[in-house]
């Protein structure tokens, strides 16, 4: 028996809806990461809807979306605030993470002669030794994710990667970039080195003491943003 024609559109409908409400979120994303958005910015649902030309169910899944990558929080009558972080939020935050990030170099170190990973790794282990990332800040910003979550996708633990989504603070990329200096780099490019060095060794243990110091550091610079509470 066939479904009938109305609720075969109604369906296809909210599906599209959705697939539109994951474009808008990830353009605010962007927002957000170069600084256009601040923390703490309520964001205007009017002019969401005029700029991306959705309704108001299209931009309230949006704001769905966007909460649970951790981006923004919905407040009764207020609407959805990028998200603004405390010195406590920024401590917890990060030491969530450096135990969740140290479980995925563990894990990747496991999992090392799987798929691809070895090949994958050898070329990312490459780009810290360069020049670029080490003398321009920006750059080491933009090698900097997709190392972290190539070693998070190696570790083969989809939880684990939902878990780490949210624990990041794009909000704060551009006070954090500032405070980079070509040091923190060249520290920051020997930690990378030596993390995927005891992953391709197939050392959990190493790697996974490696990564947590090395997200320590970032926390540690992370509690010098301004206008931290």
């Amino acid at each position: 028996m066939t479904k009938p024609h109305g609720l075969e559109a109604d369906k296809n409908e909210k599906s599209n809806d959705k697939k539109v409400a994951e474009n808008v979120a990830n353009l605010i994303r962007e927002k957000i990461m170069d600084g256009l958005l601040s923390p703490g910015q309520r964001l205007i649902e009017s002019e969401l809807m005029k700029e991306f030309g959705i309704g108001r169910s299209t931009i309230r899944e949006t704001y769905l979306k966007l909460e649970a990558k951790g981006l923004v929080e919905l407040r009764h009558q207020r609407g959805a605030i990028v998200k603004k972080m405390t010195k406590r939020d920024m401590a917890e935050l990060f030491a969530i993470r450096q135990q969740l990030e140290g479980m995925a170099a563990a894990l990747a170190a496991e999992n090392i002669d799987k798929g691809q990973n070895r090949q994958w790794l050898m070329q990312a282990r490459e780009i810290w030794s360069q020049d670029y990332v080490l003398s321009n800040e920006l750059r080491h910003m933009e090698e900097n994710v997709p190392f972290h979550e190539g070693i998070i996708g190696m570790a083969g633990n989809h939880l684990l990667a939902k878990m780490l989504q949210p624990l990041q603070i794009p909000g704060y990329r551009m006070q954090y970039l500032r405070l980079m200096t070509r040091d923190y780099c060249e520290k920051s490019s020997d930690d990378h080195i030596k993390i995927a060095d005891a992953i391709l060794a197939g050392d959990s243990e190493t790697a996974e003491k490696l990564m947590q110091d090395h997200v320590k550091s970032a926390a540690d610079l992370a509690q010098r943003i301004p206008g931290l509470e």
